[in-house]
């Protein structure tokens, strides 16, 4: 149980970027500067007090552009799976010989990216002015070329922008992350400065290991929390209440040994008292199992729709936060006071909230070790079988975010949705997962149906390793561990893999299914515009897009692979600083 979660993952955020609502942003958008009309881009957002990007579809194609004061040289707009670099698509606009050119990379790691083997991008201007930097690109919504890409969807993406201090495509001397939704825009966010809240922070614990703790590098530690002193007057333990946001809470002294925390909902008092201390908690407190709320290194702000929200109350008056922190030089005298800030809405909203949790492998009961020297090590998958998820009372639930979670050496991570015996999709994109950069993140599936199938795989890299690497909760051993915050909640909500191919699904009232690999089915790549296609062109003419240099792409050749120590993917105090330091506070919607 408690490969329970040592897993928890992250979900999400801290440090907001400004959005810029069209109407009230036309004077501070739309001014003159940089050339873009509000009739040619259809929304913008301030990025910093010096950058805004101008964004919006265009037929078969999205147009990105960018506006930076004070700037010469290099700068570039991104999607990632994550927030950081590994696995990012990005555009690069810089000059070559005195011309701008619009370049195309990927970045598999903490390296220079490389320039993808097809260009699918089309410059559509660039310019400096009175210092200024100002360029719009256009790109296809989906293109099967070869390269690395991720699809232009209607959802709230990450994003990430970068500055470099020359022309010279080198290490950027700036950069941030953000979510945009490329398609719709910026969505409002709901208005909580008047809302109920309470707060589950530590009360100043020592970060070091308890009696019976199995790592000191590794301190599991626990705070118990009883509901009925933390409510406000207005509100009745025994009554439900929806919880709107849960937004975490992260002491800046400690915060680099923080690496994940969760708040479960006991079923029983248990002699527990308010403020109790637990200082061994890696396997939780009895009765203490139901997640609330998961988050990990690089999360950020949970936020629910308007039609769906957490359930608390409800009679139950005890909560335990459990917090994994990790401290590889034993650093002495840390104190943590983190946690997380609970807003409730206002009324009870139409559907509960669950979480549905996917245990691929959190402990060496379930999984073999991992052989070192490997590059990519891929487990057998686990199976999530139509006979569990139609069990579900619901013809089908809304997805509204996507977590993975593997410690140091994970590498990529996947759940394939099939139904009827045909692949639907990836329920989330990420190219390379990223341990600095955990976060709940919207699916590209949406909706899950009674008899939908889901596949879990987990690639590792343990070419760095010496010895075996086995499955457990500490972050120097692995995890295969995903979750789902969803609606409505069922009670079907866990798929445990309990090894030699056999799943139980907890709530199911079924026995543990044996099952065969799964095959995941072929799919089929969708592309939806063409940059060298007669329509494409035509269409791109129109938007200012010189087409012959289209044509004329120069041959992609191999750039020097720098490594990027700055943002290098070794987990040491302070690195949590640098995942969170452009962090965005979104809004999941449905």
């Amino acid at each position: 149980l408690c490969s329970s979660i040592a897993l928890v993952m992250a979900f999400l955020r801290a440090l907001a970027v400004l959005l810029v609502p069209l109407g009230a942003a036309a004077s501070a958008c739309f001014d003159g500067q940089g050339g873009f009309t509000q009739e040619d881009w259809s929304f913008c957002e301030r990025l910093t007090n010096k950058m805004l990007m101008y964004y919006g579809p265009s037929g078969d194609f999205v147009k990105m552009g960018l506006f930076v004061e004070s700037h010469s040289g290099w700068s570039a707009l991104a999607f990632g799976g994550n927030g950081g670099m590994k696995g990012a698509q990005q555009f690069v606009v810089r000059k070559v010989n005195d011309a701008f050119v619009a370049e195309e990379r990927y970045s598999t790691d903490y390296v220079t990216p490389e320039l993808q083997p097809s260009q699918e991008v089309a410059l559509i201007f660039a310019k400096e002015e009175n210092g200024n930097i100002a360029w719009g690109v256009a790109i296809p919504r989906s293109s099967c070329a070869a390269g690395e890409r991720y699809p232009v969807e209607d959802i709230s993406r990450f994003m990430h922008w970068a500055l470099g201090d020359s022309h010279d495509f080198y290490h950027h001397s700036s950069r941030g992350q953000f979510h945009a939704n490329l398609i719709s825009g910026p969505s409002s966010l709901e208005d909580f400065s008047n809302a109920q809240n309470i707060s589950f922070t530590m009360p100043d614990v020592s970060v070091v290991m308890g009696a019976g703790g199995n790592d000191e590098k590794n301190p599991y530690i626990c705070a118990m929390f009883d509901l009925s002193q933390m409510l406000p007057s207005s509100m009745n333990l025994d009554d439900k209440h929806h919880v709107a946001m849960f937004s975490p809470i992260l002491d800046s002294d400690s915060a680099a040994y923080v690496h994940h925390m969760i708040l479960y909902a006991c079923e029983g008092a248990f002699g527990f008292q308010h403020g109790q201390v637990v200082p061994e908690c890696e396997s939780m407190p009895n009765s203490c199992y139901e997640l609330k709320w998961p988050w990990a290194v690089g999360s950020e702000p949970v936020v629910f729709p308007a039609e769906a929200g957490m359930p608390m109350g409800q009679g139950k008056r005890w909560f335990a936060l459990q917090m994994h922190y990790y401290n590889p030089s034993l650093t002495t005298g840390i104190k943590d006071s983190s946690g997380v800030r609970v807003t409730f809405a206002p009324q009870l909203r139409t559907y509960d909230a669950g979480t549905f949790r996917f245990n691929g492998g959190t402990g060496d009961d379930q999984r073999d070790p991992i052989p070192a020297g490997e590059s990519e090590y891929t487990l057998p998958k686990a199976y999530v079988p139509s006979a569990c998820t139609n069990k579900w009372t619901v013809d089908e639930v809304t997805v509204l975010g996507v977590i993975y979670h593997a410690h140091l050496v994970g590498k990529n991570m996947n759940i394939d949705v099939v139904r009827g015996g045909e692949h639907v999709g990836q329920l989330r994109q990420e190219k390379r997962y990223d341990f600095n950069h955990q976060s709940l993140e919207p699916s590209s599936v949406g909706k899950l149906k009674k008899g939908d199938e889901l596949i879990l795989s987990c690639t590792y890299d343990t070419s760095s390793r010496t010895s075996p690497t086995t499955f457990g909760d500490f972050t120097q051993t692995e995890m295969c561990w995903s979750a789902f915050m969803y609606y409505p909640a069922q009670r079907m909500n866990r798929a445990i893999y309990f090894g030699s191919n056999v799943m139980y699904c907890e709530g199911s009232d079924l026995s543990p299914q044996f099952f065969l690999e799964p095959v995941v089915p072929a799919s089929t790549c969708l592309a939806r515009g063409d940059l060298r296609s007669t329509a494409g062109q035509q269409a791109l003419t129109a938007m200012g897009v010189n087409v012959s240099s289209i044509q004329d792409l120069p041959e992609v050749t191999s750039t020097t692979v720098r490594q990027d120590s700055s943002l290098s993917n070794t987990v040491q105090p302070g690195s949590l600083a640098v995942a969170l330091t452009f962090a965005l506070a979104v809004q999941i919607v449905a």
